[in-house]
């Protein structure tokens, strides 16, 4: 693997600065949503409660949704920590910067995530498969 060491002091305390502000962000939002599906008031009817079933659901996808990328934004401040921070978990490569600013808590590099043009073919459809058969996302 190659160390994160040529990155800049100031671009990781950027992407430190990323990291915490949206760790603490999250954090405060997932109390938010709990505190609110806990203080929610029983329904009177039946509508009612078909409609706090359906909310709840709703919220409750979205705090485990939240918690993930929680739980993402924190392993990369223990990798950045470790000095790990950056490289691809999958071919060990440095993510690009431009990866990295959009999307901090990322653990892999576009092409590994999927999302590069590799001009790889679907054996099924003879197509090419990824970003230019527009079945990935190119983030």
């Amino acid at each position: 693997m190659r160390s994160t060491k040529k990155r800049k002091n100031s671009e990781m305390d950027n992407l430190h600065h990323l990291l915490i502000t949206k760790r603490d962000e999250l954090a405060t939002r997932i109390e938010q949503r709990r505190q609110e599906l806990i203080g929610e008031q029983e329904p009177e009817d039946e509508v009612g409660l078909a409609l706090r079933s359906s909310s709840a659901g709703m919220a409750i996808a979205n705090i485990e949704r939240e918690v993930r990328m929680l739980s993402e934004i924190e392993l990369a401040l223990r990798l950045m920590d470790k000095g790990e921070y950056g490289i691809c978990s999958s071919c060990g490569e440095e993510i690009p910067a431009l990866r990295l600013r959009a999307i901090p808590w990322t653990r892999r590099c576009v092409e590994c995530a999927g999302g590069g043009v590799s001009g790889s073919r679907d054996s099924r459809t003879g197509r090419a498969s990824g970003i230019q058969s527009g079945l990935l996302s190119p983030i």
